[in-house]
């Protein structure tokens, strides 16, 4: 044995498998150790990270830039993981050398761990660096009409501050046309109101542009108004009035009412109406009556009227003509002759409710003339009427010419 130890390929043998089997052990724990970090690394994306632009904000003005990329990380799984939650690196584009104009650019990131890797989507941009331009313009407040309560209207709003400044690049400032201030409101709008406004700058296609405003809310106050007006009350009669009767008069209490209104439907208003059903009514009468309220109207004042009502019965006019004058208070020894009128009778005319009138006729009338005390001679002598009550007449002669003589002895 001792001779086969001391012989030198034995040596050689041995030597050459121990170092085969060193080889194969670090082979083996090599491929184990690669295959292990193999299975622990994974990727993933990191979606909207926020893209850093680096330039000279006060004299400059960067557009075209996108606002977020997505970016994938590969790497260790638990790096990946934390890096995806935590987004503790930075995605940015440096600008700060650029010049004026539009150009493309790289999107880099930084502050990613080393053991890391990153892929950024898009992973250039094309960007525009332009000159910062600040203008002063005027605000004009903005107003929807359609919340005013009815019958209100607004006046010109006035805004605090009137004008603004606005930064930007100087294309997108030349395209401003319209620099608003809108208010609105939940509820409708009955007085006078003050609201914060945001400020919104607009182009000729009401798009709205990139710009920076100072102050950004301006003050809008809209003046609301009620207008009114005073305007007379007519009575509109419905109906007919009843038999006998007449209606002489309807007048109202007040005679005018104040309406309130937009000043366009003010304007076609003239006059209110009530309307009366006479046809109930034979007597003098009081009633309180409802104005209509006309479209567009939100308010009356009064908004209920007293309606008087003047009544009477209904009269009627006759004539009786011929009726023969009567005497009295003629001496025995007299005669009487007329001279006026030459048949002894007139023409009376009356006057009457229709109610009265309808049963008297002409033998209801005694027209008299007293001759007591006359002398003979030629007299005129004052006619006067015996008839019913509450009736007026009018005789055609007031007076009557008579000639009165003595009989002659033979006929007395």
């Amino acid at each position: 044995m001792d001779k086969f130890m001391d012989n030198k390929w034995f040596i050689r043998i041995v030597a050459l498998f121990l170092a085969l089997l060193l080889y194969i052990s670090v082979s083996i724990e090599s491929n184990d150790k690669a295959k292990d970090t193999k299975q622990k690394n994974e990727n993933d994306v990191v979606q909207n990270m926020p893209v850093d632009i680096i330039y000279d904000q006060q004299n400059y003005v960067v557009s075209g830039a996108p606002e977020t990329v997505d970016v994938t990380i590969d790497g260790p799984k638990g790096l990946v993981r934390s890096t995806r939650n935590l987004k503790n690196f930075t995605v940015y584009i440096d600008l700060s050398d650029a010049e004026i104009g539009k150009q493309r650019v790289k999107i880099k990131y930084k502050d990613l761990s080393d053991k890391l890797t990153a892929k950024i989507s898009p992973a250039y941009a094309t960007v525009t660096v332009q000159e910062k331009v600040t203008k002063e313009f005027r605000v004009d407040a903005e107003f929807n009409s359609n919340l005013l309560a009815s019958g209100f209207e607004a006046e010109t709003p006035s805004v605090d501050p009137k004008t603004v400044k606005i930064t930007g690049a100087k294309d997108v400032i030349d395209q401003i046309t319209y620099v608003k201030a809108t208010i609105d409101s939940k509820r409708e709008i009955s007085t006078t109101i003050t609201r914060d406004a945001k400020v919104q700058v607009l182009d000729k296609s009401l798009n709205k542009l990139d710009v920076d405003v100072d102050p950004e809310t301006v003050e809008v106050t809209v003046p609301v108004k009620n207008p009114s007006k005073t305007v007379p009350i007519t009575v509109n009669p419905i109906g007919d009035e009843k038999d006998g009767i007449v209606i002489n008069s309807i007048t109202t209490v007040p005679k005018h009412v104040k309406i309130y209104g937009r000043s366009d439907v003010l304007k076609s208003i003239d006059a209110l109406s009530v309307d009366v059903d006479i046809s109930k009514y034979d007597k003098d009468t009081e009633l309180d009556v409802p104005i209509k309220v006309p479209k567009g109207i939100n308010k009356l004042e009064p908004e209920i009227v007293k309606v008087r009502l003047n009544i009477s019965e209904k009269t009627e006019e006759k004539t009786f003509s011929n009726i023969k004058v009567s005497s009295t208070g003629l001496a025995d020894d007299y005669t009487m002759e007329f001279l006026s009128p030459l048949d002894g009778a007139v023409d009376l005319t009356i006057n009457g409710t229709t109610k009265l009138l309808k049963n008297i006729s002409a033998s209801s009338f005694d027209i008299l003339m007293d001759l007591s005390g006359l002398s003979p001679g030629v007299h005129e002598v004052n006619l006067e009427v015996d008839g019913p009550k509450d009736i007026t007449w009018e005789l055609s002669k007031k007076k009557a010419k008579i000639r009165l003589t003595e009989k002659d002895s033979g006929d007395i």
